[in-house]
């Protein structure tokens, strides 16, 4: 597998991770929020769920400009992509 690959397969798995979070996310909140005792609880679950699930919506995003721009790459240019995509992803260095 070329680097090209390797980089796109790694974003792409992990993007697939982030959307399952999301999903999963989103039925812990419409759970939460259907047990909620009023409409203040109602309301503060929904905005900690909101905001997660905006951060990982964002990461979602990221993560397919930088999909894109490996498919725009040339083989000179995957090496620093490379090192910023293992940056940026959880766990830094990977």
């Amino acid at each position: 597998m070329s680097l090209k690959e390797s980089l796109q397969k790694k974003l792409e798995t992990q993007t697939e991770y982030w959307s399952k979070q999301i999903q999963s996310l989103q039925a812990d909140a419409e759970e939460r929020m259907a047990k909620a005792q009023d409409d203040q609880a109602e309301a503060e679950i929904q905005k900690d769920f909101s905001e997660r699930i905006q951060a990982l919506e964002e990461h979602v995003e990221e993560a397919r400009k930088k999909i894109s721009e490996i498919r725009d790459s040339g083989e000179d240019q995957l090496r620093d992509l490379k090192a910023r995509i293992d940056e940026w992803l959880p766990g830094g260095k990977n």
